[in-house]
């Protein structure tokens, strides 16, 4: 007897309410297999463009000034930079 034709015969000797949670046990399983490819090729899709993401990173890295332009002081005078306040001294 194959497991096919065991389910069949245990369903038909089981109560309603029990054939029901089988039922959506069974749904359940079926529509978790369905999704696990289309997460599987969601995850490619972001693997590939990982390569896209860092040469966009090494781009903006190029385009943004070197610290050599960035006041040493900046954290300390943050208020005279922003808002024109009288520096602090060192």
């Amino acid at each position: 007897m194959s497991d096919k034709e065991q389910l069949i015969r245990e369903l038909d000797q089981a109560p309603d309410f029990l054939v029901r949670e089988v039922l959506n046990f069974f749904l359940f399983i079926k529509t978790r297999t369905n999704e696990i490819p289309k997460q599987e090729s969601i995850q490619k899709t972001k693997e590939s463009n990982i390569p896209d993401f860092l040469s966009f990173i090494d781009q903006v890295n190029s385009e943004t000034p070197t610290e050599t332009n960035i006041p040493k002081d900046l954290a300390k005078n943050l208020d005279h930079y922003l808002y024109g306040t009288p520096k602090e001294q060192a």
